[in-house]
């Protein structure tokens, strides 16, 4: 059936086919890509509470008063801050942040400290994670926050907190990770996938319509050379025909001059 239909309609068909085909591709990558990014987000969350639970552990055990001694808390959690991807901060349990790698912040709330970047719906997604601090004793979340920079500016961030038990009262040790940090790798193998995909489909693309010109030449040539044999043929008719007709007419002047005869 499939050599009936016409050659500009195959190749047609075959490029709808082949467009289909590199579109389910990069459907089926894209979720995976997806799926995969979740759960690579997910398993560093645990992290960051392992991490979290540590520190308050570290701080509960080497801190008296916490309140009154924020350079100690620095130098507990120092090990950490020195991760480039890691910040770690502390707050009492009115969310004011007593110990951070960004000096600005110590003494100011955690939402206030948000005002700063932080448009209104992710401000409420930033006070809907604050309130975790109040009716949970660990938590974890992916939310915008501002960044370490002089000028900061907003930033995709992983959370994670816990509390600790201080002479004082309750306070919470919270680490981030900066969301870029984590899945930049990811997104750079997901476009080199998508640029050899797109590098495949165009030598796809180029050899198809190679094939495509050389085939359509070939039909061509096949199509003039049977065109040629048929007026060859034709002519050859025709010109036995005006030989039988030459050779009528002679005998027929032979004929009538042997009748004058």
């Amino acid at each position: 059936m499939f050599k009936y239909i016409p050659l500009n309609a195959r190749y047609i068909l075959l490029f709808i086919s082949a467009i289909l085909l590199v579109g389910v591709i990069l459907m089926l990558g894209w979720v995976n890509h997806r799926d995969f990014k979740r759960s690579v987000i997910n398993a560093e969350l645990r992290e960051l509470l392992v991490i979290a639970k540590s520190a308050s552990h570290d701080i509960e055990s080497g801190v008296v008063g916490i309140k009154q001694e924020p350079q100690r808390i620095d130098k507990l959690i120092q090990h950490i801050n020195n991760e480039e991807k890691f910040t770690t901060f502390v707050m009492d349990n009115k969310h004011i942040i007593l110990s951070d790698p960004v000096k600005s912040h110590v003494g100011k709330n955690i939402l206030e400290v948000g005002k700063e970047v932080l448009n209104a719906q992710e401000l409420a997604m930033l006070n809907t994670f604050v309130e975790k601090f109040d009716s949970s004793s660990s938590g974890t979340a992916v939310l915008f926050f501002p960044s370490r920079d002089q000028s900061p500016k907003k930033e995709m961030k992983l959370f994670s907190f816990a509390h600790l038990q201080g002479q004082n009262g309750l306070y919470s040790v919270v680490v981030t990770e900066r969301l870029s940090s984590l899945i930049g790798p990811l997104h750079r193998n997901l476009r080199d996938v998508l640029v050899l995909v797109g590098l495949f489909f165009l030598i796809f693309l180029a050899s198809g319509y190679i094939f495509y010109r050389n085939q359509k030449k070939r039909i061509q040539m096949e199509t003039t050379s049977r065109a040629l044999e048929i007026i060859n043929k034709q002519l050859h008719c025709e010109i036995e025909d005006y030989r039988c007709i030459e050779r009528s007419l002679k005998n027929n002047k032979r004929k009538s001059v042997n009748a004058k005869d």
